[in-house]
């Protein structure tokens, strides 16, 4: 069996090179067309030429080959665009690479093909923007450097074979291709080197990517202008142009392209949060009706989007595919936290649109917004004014049928009196009113959802077929018959269209939201006196609000983010997390990201520490927390209970009893073991300690009585000492946990007693201390707990008072007066008796 020699595996390698780079580029081109006739090319050329040597290139018709390939190559880039000529140029490296396999391989064959390898993933790069060129650049990476060092040895067994041929002596035969894995006997040192060669591989890898990394990271970069580049054709988004037709959105739900992601924070902070319940990302709004199909009035021209301050909003952070609208969703009201040009805000229809160039770019920014509140979207969104009496007219305008004689809504309007009567509720209650028709919608049982186009009868108004006849349809029929529901009353209302919810990615804190999370809804316009008075709780009452209702059946399934992941579903969220990260910290990674994720915190953080350093509050706030912590307070104990005579003397009487121990354990060992004569045979193994011992007796016996003296002095005088410290130091302990009394200070037991009484009190609650906690720390967490609730909110500040004369007693060494121990009690008997109630 032939053996594996250097050559055969710089030849794989390569091949792998080669291979992999190809696969990129095919990606990049979206066609496997290179691929495969790459993988050809190597097992044909592997054979004919490396193998059998049936058809071998000469360097002349070689070099021919290879000009003709360049200049075919760029009469034909001349007449393409940027990006054509850059797919051209990664071809030309293939086709050079395919005269090359039909060479005679030679060092410099081999190391011209992995060059070639190298300049199709530098192009692969700019064609394969996502995380996968990162997978396979690591691969790349570890390969490459296994065939440089690969080709370096065989290039040095070369040279070594020739040099000895011109120093006069003749090696064997093809010397500089002897095996390394020689047949089925395999040399131990081959496969030590083979092993040592693939684990410093692997270390240069990991070496290379981290440094890579971190320089990528850290150096300085310039930004380019006008770099971005559509990756692929835009979307087709739903129901952001100026007509929506009813049954329209029903097909894009079964769409799962991805539209955007969406990440929400507190403020600047930058930890992000998810939201309770599902957001509505709105998109656009529209008002006019007919016959099936949903306009929006002609708008006035946007504004720019300037900064705003708010003393509390939510941040939202939107990174947006490439769309062919220029509206944007996000959650409403919504307002800019720093300035930037490319978005626009139209107040007539309140919606978000970008510049119409970024309309068919990938587009990140942030906005902020009020419609958030303790991690829920409001219901009630403040109006920024009352619309005017056109914009009122097109709020509750029902259109008229095919003939104007007769009323085209006349079935919706009688289930709109009749639920209204059913429920007793008078229409000029706009919240009730709206409120009561939206749970009919939803849930009486007698409309359903549908995504399935149904039939309609030709003859009626398909809002009045659905409400009437027909009761099966998608969100925008729902939220059509409701607008036209409340409109018979004189309740202006219209129909939001955007998304709902979204796939709650856990990795990145994130909602993936997809074509299939279209929804409609409707907001309901109110005047001051028809707002509810908690609909602004703590705020300013706005002069008009919109009402957000979703009369969707089943809406609570709609987009739904709570259904646990399939294990496919969770590998596509690591996937798209992968992409999220790939795009923000390496496509992404500009100079100004470089200055909001490393440049500012690191100035920051030296700036923070050196402040701190040269500060004497830094300094006296943790030598003031070192004091209150328990090594601190051990330490005052300590410092005041140091010495005590009566532990000194428990110390000193337990030293005389295991000095005694001592002694007679050595007379038993002594009395009951023979000791062995002179000459006499060795005694076991077993006690070969007992004969060392009774050796270094004999030794010390002969030696003068007065050293003996002296260090067994020595030695009961430490041990007297160092048993007393113990001894003191168990006493202290247990005092410290209550086990122990203190006869110095009356006060300890009772209020001992009142700290134990608290602990149990709190225990039936369910709060208990946890063994790292100090007393303290203890008190201060139990107040929280109970300041969470709003029964137990007047007794939260109890605990922490009965803490802290606690401590005044056993660790400041005071003395409670009678007034002060009754105080105790009585906080006490207060805690004890709320938690009894509220039970």
């Amino acid at each position: 069996m032939q053996g594996l020699r250097v050559e055969h595996l710089v030849r794989g390698m390569i091949a792998l090179l080669i291979v992999l780079a190809t696969m990129l580029l095919g990606v990049g081109e979206r066609s496997a067309a290179l691929t495969c006739v790459s993988l050809v090319a190597l097992a044909v050329s592997a054979y004919v030429t490396d193998s059998a040597g049936m058809f071998q290139l000469k360097q002349t018709v070689a070099n021919c080959a290879a000009l003709g390939v360049v200049v075919v190559s760029a009469a034909n880039a001349y007449h393409i665009d940027r990006h054509g000529q850059l797919l051209a140029v990664a071809d030309l490296q293939s086709y050079l690479q395919y005269v090359l396999l039909f060479q005679r391989k030679t060092p410099r064959v081999y190391w011209q093909l992995a060059l070639l390898s190298l300049g199709q993933m530098a192009i692969a790069s700019t064609l394969v923007p996502g995380p996968m060129f990162g997978f396979m650049l690591l691969l790349y990476v570890f390969v490459g450097i296994i065939t440089f060092a690969l080709l370096s040895l065989d290039t040095s067994q070369r040279w070594l074979s020739l040099a000895a041929g011109r120093q006069g002596f003749v090696p064997p035969a093809k010397s500089s291709r002897a095996p390394i894995l020689n047949g089925n006997s395999l040399d131990p040192n081959c496969l030590a080197i083979g092993r040592g060669l693939l684990r410093q591989g692997v270390f240069i890898s990991l070496v290379t990517v981290v440094i890579a990394a971190v320089l990528f990271s850290v150096l300085p970069r310039w930004d380019v202008p006008n770099r971005e580049v559509a990756s692929r054709e835009p979307l087709r988004s739903v129901g952001f142009t100026k007509t929506v037709t009813l049954g329209e959105l029903g097909e894009v739900v079964q769409n799962a392209d991805l539209v955007m992601r969406v990440g929400f924070f507190h403020g600047y902070d930058s930890k992000p949060f998810r939201l309770i319940g599902e957001p509505l990302f709105r998109g656009t709004v529209v008002t006019r009706y007919e016959r099936g199909a949903w306009s929006q009035p002609q708008a006035t021209s946007p504004m720019v989007m300037s900064a705003e301050t708010k003393s509390h909003f939510v941040r939202q952070k939107i990174s947006v595919e490439p769309l062919d609208a220029v509206e944007l969703c996000c959650v409403f009201p919504v307002f800019g936290i720093q300035s930037d040009s490319r978005l626009r805000v139209s107040t007539h229809r309140d919606q978000l649109i970008r510049q119409e160039d970024y309309r068919y770019l990938p587009l990140e920014f942030e906005v902020g917004t009020t419609g958030i509140v303790n991690d829920r979207q409001r219901r009630f969104l403040p109006c920024r004014s009352m619309p005017n009496r056109w914009e009122m007219q097109e709020l509750i305008d029902m259109p008229h049928g095919r003939n104007p004689q007769v009323d085209a809504f006349a079935g919706l309007r009688a289930t709109t009196a009749r639920v209204l009567s059913e429920r007793n509720i008078d229409s000029k209650n706009r919240v009730a009113t709206a409120e009561a028709l939206s749970n009919y919608l939803s849930g009486s049982g007698e409309y359903f959802y549908s995504l399935e186009a149904q039939r309609r009868d030709p003859s009626l108004d398909p809002l009045e077929d659905f409400v009437t006849t027909h009761r099966l349809g998608h969100c925008e029929y729902f939220s059509g018959a409701l607008v036209m529901m409340l409109r018979s009353q004189g309740i202006p209302a219209r129909i939001a269209i955007g998304f709902k919810g979204g796939e709650w990615n856990p990795l990145g804190m994130y909602y993936q939201v997809q074509q299939l999370h279209a929804h409609a809804w409707v907001e309901v316009l109110l005047d001051q006196p028809n707002i509810p008075a908690d609909a602004f709780e703590g705020e300013e009452l706005p002069s008009a609000a919109w009402l957000v209702l979703d009369p969707t059946e089943g809406a609570q399934d709609v987009g739904s983010t709570v259904k646990r992941a399939s294990l496919w579903g969770r590998v596509k969220q690591y996937v798209d997390y992968a992409h999220v990260l790939w795009s923000n910290y390496v496509v992404g990674m500009n100079s100004k990201r470089q200055q909001q994720e490393i440049y500012g915190p690191l100035a920051e953080e030296v700036s923070s520490a050196g402040e701190a350093v040269v500060s004497p509050k830094f300094w006296k706030a943790h030598w003031r927390t070192a004091a209150n912590s328990r090594i601190g307070v051990f330490w005052q104990w300590y410092r005041s209970h140091w010495f005590s005579p009566r532990g000194c003397l428990v110390a000193i009487l337990f030293s005389l009893v295991v000095i005694v121990l001592a002694y007679v354990s050595r007379w038993m060992i002594r009395f009951f073991v023979h000791r062995p004569a002179v000459g006499a045979v060795r005694a076991p193994r077993g006690l070969a300690l007992l004969e060392v011992q009774w050796r270094l007796e004999s030794w010390s016996r002969r030696r003068q009585l007065s050293r003996r003296a002296g260090l067994a002095g020595t030695v009961l005088s430490v041990s007297a000492l160092l048993v007393a410290w113990v001894f003191r130091r168990l006493i202290g302990i247990l005092r410290w946990f209550g086990l122990v009394g203190d006869a110095g200070s009356p006060q300890a037991a009772p209020v001992l007693e009142m700290y134990r009484r608290l602990e149990a009190a709190l225990a039936r609650r369910g709060i208990e201390r946890h063994p790292g906690q100090t007393a303290y720390e203890f008190a201060a967490a139990a107040g929280g707990d109970l300041a969470e609730d709003t029964q137990q909110r007047r007794v939260a500040h109890l605990p922490r008072r009965i803490v802290e004369a606690f401590y005044r007693v056993r660790f400041g060494g005071r003395t409670l007066d009678k007034s002060e121990v009754d105080a105790v009690e009585h906080a006490l008997a207060e805690l004890e008796m709320a938690l009894a109630i509220s039970r």
